[in-house]
């Protein structure tokens, strides 16, 4: 790639690599120390349908393969979006316990993850279930004094027994307050995806438009008033390489935009032009000295003047 921008920073000095793998650590041991209290319980029924499921293809470095993946969204308002995450994986090696750590970040404020729950479905033995008032909230991993620096944070939720054999899954509700009318769906993944369903609720007089990156179309199915479906299969995984472009450069995904009836609304962009609107207006007046800055740094400039003056 000619941009650099577009470079994976793997190749980083030892002391960055091990502060970063320093504060994971962290993260983890965290994790481990307020490790939720398991319970027997009963796994959904969309997991318990993909225990016996055949896997997508893979290799024998493959850590894990995610069984099922379901996006639920559905469009309230133009200030409101409700997103129903759920995930089902199944562990292949012991590399693979990381996707029995559950992370969803957001927004705050204008954002919130609802009714987050974890499970484990064993080989042999019970079900076991981890509750929303199991997960934790914190800022974002492997970032020093990131609380001080971004407003987006992270709930995680450990999932008990994430051990090879085992299929762990979860689910949990997106609330937001969207900056900009736009969704993705990356339905492509550094492992095997045997299947990813992406669902779409308007209201009633909207629009969308979608658009693919690094993929064909896949064609959407109406499912009812004003609802859509799209569905891929038996993905290939894009397995990580040393100096390689972001992995989201190269993934198969989908673009939509939501577009409210009666015209268009100041949150959502069809075109560069519209988006550049939408930056100017955002942006408009922030930058703006106010009566008091101006009268300070008037008085700062005279009081420089005086201290050089020439006698």
């Amino acid at each position: 790639m000619k941009n650099k921008l577009f470079c994976n920073r793997a190749a980083q000095p030892p002391a960055t690599k091990l502060k970063h793998v320093q504060l994971l650590l962290l993260v983890l041991i965290g994790i481990v120390v307020a490790a939720p209290r398991a319970i027997a319980g009963d796994a959904p029924q969309w997991m318990h349908a993909v225990v016996n499921a055949p896997l997508p293809p893979h290799d024998e470095k493959t850590n894990a393969v995610l069984l099922y993946s379901e996006e639920s969204v559905n469009v309230i308002s133009a200030d409101k979006i409700k997103t129903t995450v759920r995930r089902a994986y199944k562990i292949l090696r012991p590399d693979g316990r990381e996707y029995g750590i559950v992370f969803a970040s957001f927004r705050s404020p204008g954002e919130k993850i609802n009714n987050m729950h974890g499970w484990c479905i064993p080989a042999q033995g019970k079900d076991y279930e981890v509750k929303d008032k199991e997960a934790i909230e914190g800022a974002l991993p492997k970032i020093e004094g990131s609380e001080l620096i971004s407003d987006v944070r992270v709930k995680f939720l450990r999932i008990p027994a994430a051990d090879p054999g085992n299929i762990v899954g979860y689910e949990y509700e997106d609330e937001e307050q969207p900056l900009v009318l736009q969704d993705e769906w990356r339905f492509q993944r550094d492992i095997p995806v045997r299947e990813s369903h992406y669902s779409l609720q308007l209201p009633s007089g909207w629009e969308y438009r979608a658009s693919f990156l690094n993929y064909p179309e896949i064609k959407a199915t109406q499912s009812g008033n004003n609802q859509w479906q799209w569905t891929a299969t038996d993905m290939k995984a894009i397995r990580p390489e040393e100096n390689m472009p972001p992995m989201q450069g190269l993934t198969g995904q989908m673009i939509v935009s939501f577009f409210p009836g009666g015209g268009a609304a100041d949150k959502v962009f069809s075109n560069w032009h519209d988006m550049g609107t939408w930056y100017w207006n955002l942006e408009s007046g922030r930058r703006d000295a106010s009566a008091d800055c101006c009268r300070h740094c008037a008085k700062l400039l005279h009081q420089r003047a005086e201290l050089f003056r020439v006698e």
